[in-house]
Order: C-alpha cells, then structure tokens, then sequence
C-alpha cells in the first residue's frame, strides 16, 4: 500500500470517530434536556356546550307491515278449475266473480238427491191434506173418532215439517254453489260453480291453477284449498314483538315514528293500535315478547304487505329543551351506597357535571363544538334534570345553554380522585 492510500484511510477512520462522538454527544444533551429543563404536556380532557332542542325517550324495534282484513277464498264444493278470472295484485270488489269450478259428481249428485227429496215431500204433503179433508169431514159427522182425527192432522203437520227442512238442505246446497236462478230451477243439471268475492280489494295470492282439484272449505279433515287471498290495503298496521322488559311502559294510543327499508328517506307516523295480554316465548328462545299491533296514521299507497321497517315507540318527547349528551352527565351515590354489592331498588343519586370556564369573547356565540381544557379547569356541580335517554339527558337546573361542561364526566371525576384507568380502556384524550 502507498503512502498516499494510508494517509486517506487515516482520514477516514478520523470522520468516522468523529460522527459517532458527535451522535453521542447530541443523544446525551437529549437525555438531560427531557430530564431536568422540559416542561411535561398539560394533560387536556374534551368539553362540550349545553344545546337546546329536543329530548326523546323512544324504543327502537323492527316489524313488518301486514294488513288488517285478509280473507282466504275457498270453495264449498270439492271440483276441478275451468277458469280463473282474476290475477294476484289485481284489484276486486265485493261480490266479483272469481273462478269456475265444476263440481264433483258426488256433489252433483247430492243435489239430485235433495232435490228429489223435496218433489217427494211434497206429494206426500199433498195426499196428507186430501186425507185430512176426507177425515174432518167424517169427524164433523160423527163418523170418525177424536183420536184418529188428531193422529191425521199431527201426521200432516210431521210432513209439512220434512217438507220444509227438505227445502231448506236444497237452499244451503245451492248457496254454496252460487248457483244462479236459471240454475237453481234447473232440476237435472248443475252448472259450474262460482267462486265470488266475499270482500273488496287486492288479491295478494292465487294458490290455484286452472285443472287443478280443489276439496270442499268446508271439509273438516283438509280444511279444504285456499284458492285466492285478498286484503284490504285502506287499512295496514305493523306487527312487532317487544321484549317483556320494554312491555310495561307501552300504552294504547303512543305516538310511533316509521322508517320502511324500501323507503329510508322518509318517515311515516303511527301509533299502538293494541298490545297482547299474554306473553309468549318463542322456541329456541328464553326471552318473552309480546305481540304489538301499530297502526298508521299516514296513508301511503307504495307500503305493501310483508314489507319490513324500523318503529320507534316515543314514551315521552320535549322540545326546546336543554339537554347534554347521556355521557357528559353522571349519576353518584354516597361512599357507602357505591361500595355496596347492591344498592337499594329504585334510589337515585346526584347528577353531576364538571363546569368549565366560558370560553373566550371571541368564540362564546359561536357553534357548540367539543374544546380541550386541563383537568383544573374543571369544577363540580350539580344538577337537576329531566328526561333522561340513552343519549341525551334533560337540564332542567345548574347550567345555562352555551355553558361548557367534561363531555366524560366519570373520565375527569376518576382523575380527580386519583383513580387509575382500567386495562384496556382507550387513552385520554389529550
């Protein structure tokens, strides 16, 4: 190696020394400085301002829109479709033919019966009255003894009696036929049956198709086919389910706000139309609800039937009121009530907040907004309050609107009192 590579590589490992002191020097003088001469940060806690506007205590709960009056269509004679004359959403009214059956030979067949029973009857009812005459005749002449007189005119009254009730099957029959007047004068052949509407409006299901069999509504083991289903859309309520817990402060007549999924941007009014006596617990389930009807007030023809929304039941409402929001208000016990496993049912303790300072000339009529503010600067005082909510809390007295106040009071209470932040809990903020 030259003379001149060593000279340059001593000049290196002289750089280099040098550096390094250098960032020893720089890391020491740090260490002091943030030892003995900086000053630590004030630890800041949030504020936030007393507002005016509303309080409302509500319960938030789902259901789903359903109408009031449904009816199933069925038929009375058991047979096969010929037609359909109406489709599901078409609109009907009361009495409008639905559907064609043509009924089961049995059926028909039952009406022959009937009918024949009647035309029987009455021929014996006939012959009854010619031999009732013919008797009372001879009875006036003394031919003819009481007794055989009275069983003559109780067997007349006995056939006119079958007669009637002979008259009155052939009349149930053909009513559950809907048999027309040609039809019903008819005396060897019954016509298809008509299915008629026994109510107005929508028709939300169809359950049948043309050929199909439908049996009897009035069988007792099949409960027979359910050929259509219609509502009444005029009148619409929402069913929910409310948790035992909740179920005590629900009355009749509560004012209920409604959102439906299908229409987020707009709220409907309502109200509790009824609430079910008896509670039921759903399988699978250990919690007791009971069964809410809501009806509503805003009539709106784009809500159907099945369509699920968001209701929230309002117990009580104030407005223009002052108010904080739940967390910025504390409720507190006496040493004694607060170290107890159990405190006694129903007592209530101080409402308290920690009050700042106004804020300066400049900024105090301008927005409410959340400042930062060291822990001294904080003061305890109680309050009398109102309404209380999951979010907000009623100020009835000890603070003005505009007056800052810990948006945490338990925050800057438990650091008052010295007391250490739980593991876990999220950082002062600062």
């Amino acid at each position: 190696m030259t003379e001149t590579a060593k000279r340059k590589k001593k000049k290196r490992g002289l750089k280099l020394k040098i550096a390094i002191g250098l960032v020893v020097l720089i890391g020491v003088g740090n260490g002091i400085y943030f030892k003995f001469f900086r000053t630590p940060p004030v630890e800041k806690f949030a504020a936030t301002r007393v507002l005016k506007g509303s309080v409302v205590d509500k319960l938030a709960e789902t259901g789903s829109i359903q109408l009031v009056r449904t009816v199933e269509v069925k038929s009375t004679v058991a047979g096969e479709v010929r037609k359909l004359l109406v489709e599901a959403g078409e609109v009907v009214v009361e009495g409008q033919l639905l559907a064609l059956i043509e009924p089961d030979p049995t059926q028909s067949l039952q009406l022959y019966q009937k009918r024949a029973a009647v035309d029987q009857a009455r021929i014996r009812l006939q012959e009854q009255e010619q031999d009732a005459a013919r008797r009372k005749s001879l009875f006036e002449r003394n031919m003819l003894s009481a007794e055989e007189y009275e069983r003559t005119a109780n067997a007349l009254t006995q056939i006119r009696n079958q007669l009637r009730l002979a008259e009155l099957e052939v009349e149930v029959l053909e009513a559950k036929a809907n048999l027309s007047p040609q039809q019903k004068q008819a005396s060897l052949k019954t016509e298809q049956i008509k299915i008629i509407a026994p109510i107005g409006g929508v028709v939300i299901r169809r359950g049948v198709e043309i050929g199909e069999v439908v049996a009897s509504g009035l069988s007792s083991f099949t409960g027979g086919t359910t050929m259509f289903e219609i509502g009444d859309p005029s009148q619409m309520i929402i069913k929910s389910e409310i948790s035992e817990v909740d179920v005590g402060r629900l009355r009749v007549g509560q004012p209920v706000e409604i959102v439906a999924d299908a229409f987020p941007d707009t709220t409907y009014h309502g109200r509790v139309r009824w609430v079910a006596p008896v509670g039921e617990k759903k399988q699978g389930s250990t919690l007791i609800t009971f069964e809410t009807e809501i009806e509503f007030i805003d009539h709106e023809p784009r809500l159907r039937q099945g369509m699920s929304c968001d209701v929230d039941i309002v117990f009580a409402r104030h407005d223009s009121t002052l108010y904080l929001p739940a967390e910025a208000v504390l409720e507190v016990f006496p040493e004694d009530l607060e170290q107890a496993q159990e405190k006694i049912k129903g007592q209530r303790g101080r409402f308290i907040v920690y009050q700042a300072p106004p804020p300066p000339a400049d900024t105090a009529a301008g927005p409410a907004k959340a400042d930062s503010l060291a822990l001294d600067q904080f003061n305890e005082v109680e309050l009398t309050i109102g309404l209380e909510t999951s979010t907000r809390t009623e100020i009835l007295g000890g603070l003005e609107a505009g007056d800052r106040v810990a948006a945490n009071t338990k925050q800057v209470r438990d650091k008052k009192q010295g007391k250490a932040a739980p593991p876990g809990s999220p950082p002062e903020p600062q």
